[in-house]
């Protein structure tokens, strides 16, 4: 423990430019996560701009949480992450707010790039960049999502706050979209990593399906039947991996 609290104290950090390009991203997100409010037949200005910097500011503080989580497990299993954007994933979150009106508020949160620190790896046998490491760091990022989707659950079914209703769908949002499993690139056949999703499904596919399909299943019990229950969907998660897994994985 205190030798991770060292790397944390030495190594955990947010440089300027991911702190840009995070504040960047929250602005085109809060922006897909408005639309409706500026441009439906309700639209009233300030109430936009109202809603715009409540939801810029907790989209931030959420994406800093997600990140930071993951940071601090690539730091655990020896590596060090710096946020990366994904501007063309910026721009179709754009196109697909404005073709479907608001009515699909997809964004894409960027996903961590990460260094192996030889002195952090030693006694790893192969110590290179594993692709099971990669995948419990992209893990570490929804979960934290979900769990705080949780923590806020009993404010909002003691109050019934639209306020903590916002903060609770913006986490599941933000867990989904960065579980879509997705090549980021900038120039066509330039491959440059992936989503968080996309890690998840490279170091293995039947978990990955048991994650998207709990998320999936815990966004769908929340929002269409206002039932918080990380053991239903979990249930939920694991029928689907069970079918999943006998029809593909046993199969191939």
């Amino acid at each position: 423990m205190q030798e991770f609290a060292t790397r944390v104290e030495a190594r955990f950090r947010f440089s300027k430019k991911e702190v840009l390009w995070l504040f960047i991203t929250s602005l085109i997100a809060s922006f897909v996560l408005t639309f409706r409010k500026w441009g439906g037949e309700t639209f009233n200005l300030e109430e936009g701009l109202v809603n715009f910097v409540i939801a810029c500011i907790l989209v931030f503080i959420f994406l800093f949480i997600h990140f930071s989580v993951q940071k601090l497990v690539a730091l655990k299993l020896g590596y060090v992450s710096h946020y990366k954007v994904w501007i063309n994933g910026l721009l179709i979150s754009l196109i697909i707010c404005f073709f479907s009106y608001g009515y699909i508020p997809l964004f894409f949160t960027g996903s961590l790039l990460h260094d192996v620190i030889p002195k952090l790896r030693a006694g790893v046998f192969r110590g290179g960049v594993k692709h099971k490491d990669l995948g419990v760091i992209a893990f570490a990022g929804p979960l934290s999502n979900i769990i705080l989707a949780g923590l806020f659950a009993p404010l909002y079914l003691a109050t019934k706050s639209s306020f903590f209703y916002a903060v609770i769908l913006i986490n599941l949002l933000m867990a989904i979209f960065s579980l879509l499993p997705i090549p980021t690139f900038e120039k066509l056949r330039q491959f440059a990593g992936g989503t968080t999703g996309l890690y998840l499904f490279i170091a293995s596919r039947w978990v990955f399906v048991l994650v998207f399909a709990t998320v999936i299943g815990y966004a769908a019990l929340i929002l269409w039947f206002k039932i918080f229950s990380y053991v239903i969907a979990l249930l939920i998660g694991g029928l689907i991996t069970i079918v999943y897994y006998s029809q593909f994985e046993i199969k191939s």
